[in-house]
C-alpha cells in the first residue's frame, strides 16, 4: 500500500510540475505605470502600455523607444531581433504593450523586450 502510494505521490507532482511549466509560457507579468518603473525592479519582468514619444533607430537595425504615459517615460530597447518586424516609419506616436526585464544600462533604467511577440503596437 504504501509503495502505490508513493507511486501515485510522484506521479501527480511530475503532472503538476509539467502543467506549470506549460501554464507559465502563456503568463504574462502584471501592467506596471512607466512611471513606477524603479531599480527595486531589476532583472524582473514588467509589462507596460504607453504611446511611443521618440524612436532612436541604431546602425545595426535595433530601436530604442522612449514610452509614456502621461508625464513619465521609460526606454524600451528592442534588439534586431525584435525590431525587424515592425514598421519603423508608423512606431512614433503608436500605442505600444511591451512586456521586458527592467535593466540598468549607463546608469539609466531601461525595459529590454526580447522577444517579437512581447511588443504590441496598436
Amino acid at each position: 500500500m504504501g509503495d502505490r502510494l508513493l507511486y501515485v505521490a510522484l506521479v501527480l507532482s511530475v503532472l503538476g510540475l509539467g502543467l506549470l511549466i506549460i501554464v507559465s509560457g502563456f503568463l504574462e507579468p502584471a501592467y506596471v505605470k512607466v512611471g513606477d518603473v524603479d531599480s527595486g525592479m531589476l532583472e524582473n519582468s514588467v509589462r507596460l502600455k504607453g504611446v511611443v514619444a521618440g524612436v532612436h533607430a541604431f546602425k545595426g537595425g535595433s530601436l530604442l523607444l522612449s514610452v509614456a504615459d502621461g508625464n513619465s517615460s521609460v526606454d524600451v530597447y528592442l534588439p534586431y531581433s525584435v525590431s525587424s518586424g515592425l514598421d519603423k516609419a508608423s512606431v512614433n506616436g503608436s500605442a505600444i504593450d511591451v512586456v521586458g526585464v527592467v535593466e540598468l544600462y549607463n546608469g539609466k533604467l531601461e525595459v529590454v523586450a526580447d522577444k517579437p511577440e512581447n511588443v504590441r503596437l496598436r
